[in-house]
């Protein structure tokens, strides 16, 4: 349905003229807004001054009360016919005859006569006493004033020094000193960080240049032990110059509160949701949430036989079939942790063990040997002499001594042997030895020449030769737990190397997990043999933790709960601070 508005004004011989124009219906909006179809622009219409409605029943106005008079009558909506006179401030709206295919024609006349403006809103020609231009340079000086040269006072009077012992501030400084910080305080935006309070109200300590962003060199001046994320150069992604030119404020930012790193897990998948757009060789997968894409877990494990080489595999990948320690201990975990306990040689209970009624078995727990250490983050390393030697008694020959050998190096053990048989056959039998029937020795007190002392040296040897054979092979004392093999440099022990920490780029601590069980993550009461990797994998981390959105029973856990961020090997920005320490700053 079309609108027909007619705009009658009058010319300079008086003469009205009508300009018409046509308006797609069946909604109109009239008021001095510039989206309006009846703009009627004067400050005495409102933005959205009246709303006209067109239907197969007729047109219809309406607006807020107040603002319509209709034929002399203040209403707030009414039917319209033809000859009706509506007033819209200093404007008059008159209802005419609509021409064939218009529903509805309207003549819009400016009757000034209507509605005369107020004196207040009238303008003044007249030019103030003081221009604009010389206002604005006013401002500008005073802000210059009160904002700049007032903080920079006490160094541009001298007063910037601290005061020294036995030297007292004059009224006078104190005075500049107090305006000079309320004045620098007003440039703050907002409270610094907890860890910046300190100096806080010292600008210069991270501001080091007026007007200038703060730079990475003021950070890493107090910040010299943090760590890259990873090398700089390793950034060679369509997008790694992103984060080469990236300073510590991009993500850093303070005065925003007490909490100045970022803890959003947005920041971290803006790089890691593809991570070789970044970084071309990265090796982690594309990961955006811990619930719905995180990777399985990717282990770094030893090799005892080449320590220098580090093994990393991913759990749930083919290569996962070489997932094996190879630490060359030979142990069981099934036997131990066997619910009738282990055969106790001394018939003896430890704490929080238990032994039959006979008093000969003792059930082990995990915690008997694992043992938590550096704030729970790590477990404690397992020791022979606390935790095996007890059961695996080193004793070299129980019926002549209860004496045993070291723990350590084959030839150290071989001098032990050989010490201690010398010394019997020499004569010198400690009080805590039987000395065996088999071994000749010389008679106490008598004096032995070169010859006789070379021949008990060499019978020493012998003996100590067989018991380390013993210890080795026969009765199978050492190769019980290590690889032993011989060579014509004598016996050799296999070295043994654990793999301490797993996950190396991961944050895990047993503190917070002491209230579950061992066995929950760590599946070792089935295994016999000590190759097994016991370490869980995601699907048992997810029993009990989701991503960053809460779920109800469920421990939220972003990637700031398992991740550091700065926790790469070389220092951040290690070429600037190899410069400051040439310079001498500290």
């Amino acid at each position: 349905m079309d609108i027909q508005v007619t705009h009658v004004s009058v010319n300079r011989r008086g003469q009205p003229l009508r300009e018409s124009r046509r308006l797609a219906g069946p909604s109109l909006q009239v008021g001095r807004g510039t989206q309006c179809q009846i703009h009627l622009p004067d400050p005495r219409v409102a933005l959205q001054h009246a709303r006209i409605e067109v239907s197969e029943a007729g047109a219809a106005i309406d607006a807020e009360p107040g603002r319509l008079v209709v034929n002399g009558r203040a209403v707030d909506g009414v039917r319209l016919v033809v000859g009706d006179r509506i007033e819209v401030g200093p404007y008059l709206l008159a209802v005419e005859a609509p021409p064939a295919g218009v529903a509805l024609a309207l003549s819009v006349t400016l009757d000034r006569r209507s509605m005369p403006v107020p004196a207040s809103w009238g303008f003044r020609l007249r030019m103030p006493r003081v221009s604009k231009r010389r206002l604005s340079y006013l401002a500008f000086f005073a802000t210059l004033l009160l904002c700049l040269l007032v903080p920079l006072g006490p160094d541009l009077l001298g007063y910037g020094a601290a005061v020294g012992v036995g030297q007292s501030a004059s009224e006078q400084q104190n005075i500049v000193r107090a305006l000079s910080t309320h004045f620098v305080q007003a440039w703050n935006p907002g409270p610094v960080s907890r860890s910046h309070q300190p100096f806080g109200a010292d600008c210069r300590a991270c501001h080091a240049l007026p007007f200038v962003q703060v730079r990475d060199q003021s950070c890493v001046s107090c910040h010299k032990t943090v760590r890259e994320h990873v090398p700089r150069a390793e950034f060679d992604g369509p997008r790694g110059a992103e984060f080469r030119d990236a300073r510590c404020a991009d993500c850093h930012r303070d005065h925003k509160g007490l909490q100045m790193a970022p803890r959003s897990q947005d920041e971290c998948a803006a790089c890691h949701r593809d991570v070789k757009a970044w970084a071309s060789g990265a090796q982690s997968e594309k990961v955006t949430d811990f619930r719905r894409d995180h990777p399985q877990f990717r282990l770094s494990l030893l090799d005892a036989d080449r320590p220098d080489v580090i093994r990393r595999l991913r759990q749930g990948t083919p290569e996962a079939q070489g997932l094996i320690e190879r630490s060359n201990l030979k142990f069981n975990h099934k036997l131990h942790l066997d619910p009738r306990g282990v055969r106790d040689p001394d018939g003896k209970r430890d704490a929080g063990g238990m032994f039959d009624a006979q008093g000969q078995r003792t059930v082990l727990h995990c915690a008997d040997c694992h043992q938590p250490a550096d704030g729970g983050r790590l477990m404690a390393p397992v020791n022979m002499e606390k935790h095996c030697q007890r059961c695996h008694s080193l004793a070299f020959e129980p019926k002549v001594t209860q004496r045993q050998v070291v723990h350590g190096d084959a030839a150290q053990m071989a001098t032990m042997l050989r010490e201690f048989y010398a010394r019997l056959v020499l004569g010198d039998v400690p009080p805590d030895v039987n000395a065996p029937a088999d071994l000749p020795r010389m008679r106490p007190g008598a004096v032995s020449g070169y010859q006789e002392r070379q021949q008990a040296l060499r019978l020493a040897e012998q003996k100590a030769d067989l018991v380390l054979r013993e210890l080795f092979e026969t009765r199978k004392v050492c190769s019980t737990c290590h690889s032993v093999s011989r060579s014509a440099a004598g016996w050799q022990v296999a070295p043994v190397r654990f793999t301490r920490i797993w996950m190396p780029q991961a944050v895990f601590t047993h503190a917070k997990h002491g209230t579950e069980r061992c066995a929950r993550c760590h599946d070792v009461e089935g295994s016999k043999d000590a190759r097994t990797v016991a370490m869980p994998d995601i699907a048992v981390c997810r029993e009990c933790h989701v991503g960053a959105v809460a779920v109800s029973g469920r421990v939220t856990s972003d990637c700031n709960s398992c991740h550091k961020f700065h926790a790469g090997r070389d220092y951040w920005h290690g070429l600037m601070q190899t410069q400051m320490s040439r310079s001498g700053a500290k």
